[in-house]
């Protein structure tokens, strides 16, 4: 159950002139919210604000504003047909803020053993480039430092 106090609170809130017009608005925009979502399923839309004649539709980046203006008649039609009277339908993009990088892991490089490996495998190959290549791969792994130039 809910306290007494939050009862009388929602209570006055609702009898209160600005706020019962701004919960009549916030239920107004939420309803056109879901008949956008019903009538446009495949696009990521935010209602933002109906301005007039005019809807304010929100998403993550611009490729969704180029595919609203071209499906702006026929989303128009669609939200007409539920009750909406909509002449235009104008994009805001929102954008999001960049997410933290993933944390880099310093990895490790081959084990004595598998360094000694490389070495001995340095000295059989008769290619000198793929030789030279797995000696340095061996030296620099092995001294714990870059190779020598």
């Amino acid at each position: 159950m809910k306290p007494q106090k939050s009862k009388q609170a929602i209570s006055w809130l609702r009898t209160e002139p600005g706020f019962a017009r701004l919960g009549e608005q916030a239920a107004r925009l939420a309803a056109l919210q879901e008949d956008l979502k019903q009538s446009m399923p495949t696009l990521a839309l935010n209602v933002i604000a109906l301005e007039k004649d005019t809807l304010v539709v929100g998403a993550a980046h611009a490729a969704v504003a180029a595919k609203v203006r071209q499906l702006e008649p026929t989303l128009v039609a669609a939200l007409a047909r539920r009750g909406w009277r909509i002449d235009r339908i104008r994009f805001k993009p929102q954008w999001r803020p960049l997410e933290a990088a993933p944390v880099r892991t310093v990895k490790n490089g081959p084990g004595p053993e598998a360094t000694a490996g490389i070495e001995a495998l340095s000295v059989l190959v008769e290619d000198p480039r793929l030789k030279a290549a797995l000696h340095r791969l061996a030296t620099r792994h092995g001294s714990g430092g870059p190779p020598r130039r």
